[in-house]
């Protein structure tokens, strides 16, 4: 069966407080002197899936992504293919 690789990108929504992107924009506008205007962190997720195809692994990516790896309350995530 064929192994697919995906990576799902995963951030916050745009209403939810992001501290550690406002620590790390701090930081840089005032120790370093860097002019961020805006900062936000989130996560990137690797996967391998195997599946007959690759529609079928796409669909049991973005069920792990409902089921376990994002908090759909609070974050929003984008599947990519490689």
């Amino acid at each position: 069966m064929p192994i697919y690789q995906f990576v799902v990108d995963i951030q916050y929504k745009s209403h939810v407080r992001d501290p550690r992107g406002e620590t790390i924009k701090r930081v840089l506008n005032e120790e370093y002197e860097i002019p961020v205007k805006n900062l936000r962190l989130g996560k990137s997720v690797h996967l391998e899936v195997e599946a007959e195809t690759k529609e079928e692994a796409l669909k049991l990516v973005e069920r792990a992504c409902e089921k376990l790896l994002v908090n759909t309350v609070t974050e929003t995530f984008e599947i990519k293919g490689l």
